[in-house]
């Protein structure tokens, strides 16, 4: 697979302190105004019949119902009349299409492999067969075919983590004409359209929000600035590359018992280091009160169908905490371009930066476990 990156561009680079001031407190106004609550999108009414119209003839008689999910997107039960159900998603995403089209993409490939989970199915839309649509207002629409089980959390980590081997080795075998539209991890200001190094740095210092978690955002921006430095290093190792899911954590696993149903959410995948996908997943378990049985019990299953080179596995921590940041980076984002409020951050920052020190301070056990339990798998299969 042969893409070539695109620097970030030298007028993003160049914005002024001046310039950026005034662009993110227009931003923050809109924001303040019109952004809706964390995990609460919702859409007019037209437009999510709209939506359900490209999907649904009349006769099926499809209705909504809220869910508890779509931290990004609008998401809705859909119940037809003859018992069928399903989820409808339509997309917050600043109107990328591009985005929603390597998502279906990736996941058609994948309904072609032979896989012990299922992925989202999209529902074909009436008249075109294709798996989503773009409504009046710009934004793409699609409806998933409904995957039993309820969200892993904290259970069965082994096999939630030899899922997420099995799903990284699929997804290397995935072919895309061109490279996808989300960036990488490790150019981690361009997470998010309507950010960029500066006005990130800008607004996490001068933001009056922020002051309800100032020390704890004072903390990520250090962490952030000290790694920095690191990625640029870590770019010249010829880590491996491939296609990886990009958000595969606990809460995008189905479970049935103690097995994996299902895998959803692939809307961020991206070209980027393989390790990456590891370090996601794990970015969830280092927020619990027992982090370190939870990655070993993780990593067991993950060296059953994954692999990592010794280089990797040095890395991870600083990889872990660069999911993290890149969290904080992509609210910021989505607060400045009227997506989201602030308090998508504001809520989670202490949460952010408990998970970065504890990473910080346990990083030799990190390293040492996931060396064990990858080692013992190699050695068993020689």
């Amino acid at each position: 697979m042969l893409f070539t990156r695109k620097a970030t561009s030298a007028s993003c680079r160049a914005v002024s302190r001046q310039q950026a001031s005034r662009v993110a407190a227009k931003r923050m106004l809109v924001a303040v105004r019109d952004a809706p609550k964390t995990g609460q999108h919702s859409v007019e009414q037209d437009l999510m019949q709209e939506a359900l119209a490209c999907f649904f003839t009349p006769e099926q008689q499809a209705a909504t119902a809220p869910t508890t999910g779509g931290v990004n997107n609008v998401v809705n039960y859909v119940s037809t009349a003859d018992g069928h159900k399903y989820v409808v998603r339509i997309y917050n995403n600043g109107n990328k299409t591009e985005k929603v089209k390597t998502e279906h993409d990736i996941l058609g490939q994948l309904s072609q492999q032979t896989l012990s989970f299922k992925v989202p199915a999209a529902k074909p839309a009436l008249g075109s067969g294709e798996p989503y649509v773009v409504l009046s207002n710009g934004a793409a629409a699609c409806v998933f075919e409904i995957i039993p089980g309820e969200l892993a959390k904290t259970t069965s980590p082994e096999e939630v983590g030899r899922a997420t081997g099995e799903l990284c080795s699929a997804m290397a075998a995935v072919q895309l004409d061109s490279v996808p539209p989300i960036p990488p991890y490790y150019d981690v200001f361009r997470v998010h359209h309507a950010i960029n190094r500066e006005l990130f740095y800008q607004d996490a210092a001068s933001n009056p929000a922020f002051e309800v978690c100032r020390e704890a955002m004072d903390f990520l921006v250090e962490q952030i600035r000290a790694l920095e430095p690191k990625l640029e290093a870590y770019q010249q190792l010829g880590l491996p590359m491939q296609i990886i899911h990009g958000d595969l954590h606990y809460d995008n696993v189905m479970v049935l018992g103690d097995n994996v149903s299902g895998l959803l959410d692939f809307e961020f995948c991206a070209y980027d280091w393989r390790v990456m996908e590891l370090a996601v997943a794990l970015s969830k378990y280092v927020g619990e009160e027992q982090p370190l049985p939870l990655i070993t019990q993780f990593v067991a299953g993950y060296a059953q169908k994954g692999q990592l080179s010794e280089q990797e596995i040095e890395i991870l921590p600083d990889l872990i905490n660069l999911r993290i940041f890149s969290n904080v980076i992509y609210f910021t984002g989505r607060a400045l371009a009227g997506e989201d409020g602030i308090d998508s951050l504001t809520s989670r920052a202490g949460s952010y930066a408990k998970r970065v020190a504890w990473v910080n301070a346990n990083r030799e056990a990190i390293v040492a476990a996931v060396k064990e339990r990858m080692l013992q798998l190699a050695t068993s299969a020689a």
